[in-house]
């Protein structure tokens, strides 16, 4: 390095230092009080976060102490179910991990939850239900806990607070979008449906709504957005080929409800499995991302299929590197088949896999 760069580096060093102990980034006072207001939102408990500069955050009942919990505690039960080691569960629904292991039997620490964190956590696997108990839609499979694409983005939320409210849970920003600014993507999305769609009336709020009518409620907006139809006759007549695929750690769209519609469609008419094809997605969160490799030629697979009449039963999954190079592999199977691992291949070469039924 030169004399001039040295210089140069020396200056920008010193700027960044002056500029991150300057009053600009002075530490803010975090008090419930002092975080604007947000609507249908009750602010409980604010902690302040020095990095990467100093600022107030917010969490839900479930934050970022109870995700770093959770995830954990069941990949240590379930992890090698599959034969490998790695953080990807081959299909959640055979982990048989108790999340209700996890409740805080005497004072609360960080290594248990709460009562209220319990019933959080339990409503997200378990789906939301009526007072009857009757279940209004499926829950979430394990994946995607610890993730800043998985729970704290969709589920979860929390929000960090600077100068305003400008930005979600670790770093989701809302940028030029103008909408109001949410604790959480499904809040978000879940108040608006609501209020907008099924009310008409913006000043609608959850805190006081029952679900017994939920059904009722729902009916005629349901009626355009629903997309569950499972009589594909028509589409099929036309030459139609569905290719369905999800991640195992979806916190957007639950993968349960997935498979629950591709089974409706082979419960309403057995033969659509001639033109309906499902892929699960081990590790892979909403459309990509997540422990798992996110990344198939699912258009190669619907010519192939176009072409010789023959549904894909198997395709290659990618990891990729910074350069979005393929950097290993993995086998996807057509629902319900499962990857198996030969145990002595290599983990990241999708030849090292088979396509088996379920055990």
């Amino acid at each position: 390095m030169s004399s001039n760069e040295k210089a140069i580096f020396l200056i920008v060093t010193l700027f960044f230092v002056a500029l991150f102990h300057s009053p600009l980034y002075a530490q803010p006072t975090c008090k419930t009080e002092s975080i604007p207001k947000l609507p249908d939102v009750d602010i409980t408990s604010v902690v302040m976060e020095p990095q990467p500069v100093p600022h107030c955050k917010v969490s839900g009942v479930i934050g970022p102490i109870e995700q770093e919990l959770i995830e954990p505690s069941y990949l240590e039960m379930c992890d090698e179910l599959d034969g490998i080691k790695d953080g990807i569960l081959n299909d959640p629904r055979d982990c048989k991990f108790d999340v209700a292991s996890l409740l805080c039997k005497g004072a609360k620490t960080d290594s248990y939850l709460s009562s209220d964190q319990l019933a959080a956590v339990k409503t997200v696997y378990e789906g939301p239900k009526d007072a009857q108990g009757n279940k209004l839609d499926s829950g979430f499979a394990f994946g995607g806990e610890n993730s800043a694409r998985g729970w704290p983005r969709w589920l979860t939320g929390g929000l960090k607070f600077q100068t305003d409210l400008d930005e979600f849970q670790d770093g989701i920003d809302v940028g030029d979008n103008a909408a109001p600014v949410a604790p959480s993507t499904h809040f978000a999305f879940g108040n608006g449906v609501m209020k907008y769609f099924v009310y008409n009336d913006p000043d609608w709020s959850y805190k006081n709504y029952s679900f017994e009518n939920f059904q009722k409620d729902v009916e005629l907006a349901a009626s355009t957005l629903n997309a569950n139809n499972p009589d594909l006759s028509a589409f099929r007549k036309r030459g139609g080929k569905l290719l369905m695929f999800t991640g195992w750690s979806d916190s957007a769209i639950t993968p349960l409800g997935t498979i629950a519609y591709y089974e409706d469609v082979l419960a309403h008419d057995k033969t659509a499995a001639d033109d309906t094809c499902l892929f699960m997605m081990p590790g892979v969160e909403h459309c990509a991302g997540g422990p798992g490799p996110s990344f198939t030629n699912y258009l190669d697979e619907i010519d192939k299929w176009v072409v010789s009449g023959k549904a894909p039963e198997q395709a290659p999954a990618y990891w990729l590197d910074e350069k979005f190079k393929p950097n290993g592999s993995r086998l996807l199977c057509a629902y319900p088949k499962v990857a198996k691992y030969d145990g002595k291949g290599d983990t990241r070469d999708a030849s090292s896999f088979t396509c088996t039924a379920p055990q």
